[in-house]
């Protein structure tokens, strides 16, 4: 008696897990491309950012405040979503990933090192000022795998104005970018190659 309960608790949960998946309200691990802790303020608080496959040739960016306030038995609530922050491929070279700097700053990078002629890495870096994730700056570099004279790379920091284009230094306007709108056209003409 006690293993038919276990057999249709478990046929239940598949149930309950499958009609929940099926409503978009679970992410599965698989889909999960990366995540890295950190703390964005000098609060001491425990801040996550995962990078989920969106599995539409992109990547979503969920970024979590102060987790370690988020009961156990709670899913937690993202802080903040960014739907297809990263482009992503299903092939080596093409995957974006997370990680983070000496400045308590999100690296959020993507790449094409595996498609067509056309490649190039995309760095951008995520800080959280005045309740805002903002993007303080982006490194770019792009080459033509045909053509060696091709291509270039840039580092600009939004927030000072300042930053470099094949090496040499370049001055933008200061700017404040949220992260929300953030999308492929905000790259700067220092940038495009």
């Amino acid at each position: 008696m006690a293993s038919s309960r276990w057999f249709f608790g478990l046929i239940a949960l598949f149930c309950a897990l499958g009609a929940s998946a099926a409503r978009g309200d679970v992410i599965g691990y698989d889909r999960v491309l990366a995540s890295v802790t950190l703390s964005f303020d000098d609060s001491g608080s425990t801040d996550r950012a995962v990078l989920v496959d969106n599995l539409d040739g992109g990547a979503d960016l969920y970024l979590y405040r102060s987790i370690e306030d988020v009961r156990p038995d709670v899913a937690a609530t993202p802080a903040f979503v960014k739907k297809a922050a990263a482009w992503s491929a299903n092939a080596w070279g093409a995957r974006p990933s997370l990680d983070t700097n000496a400045k308590a700053s999100l690296l959020l990078k993507s790449q094409n090192e595996a498609v067509g002629r056309s490649r190039w890495r995309q760095t951008l870096t995520i800080v959280y000022r005045n309740h805002e994730f903002l993007v303080a700056g982006v490194s770019y570099g792009a080459y033509d795998s045909l053509d060696p004279k091709a291509g270039g790379n840039c580092d600009l920091n939004f927030l000072s104005g300042r930053g470099t284009r094949n090496g040499k230094p370049v001055t933008i306007k200061a700017l404040t970018l949220k992260l929300a709108d953030w999308s492929d056209e905000s790259l700067p003409k220092e940038c495009r190659f």
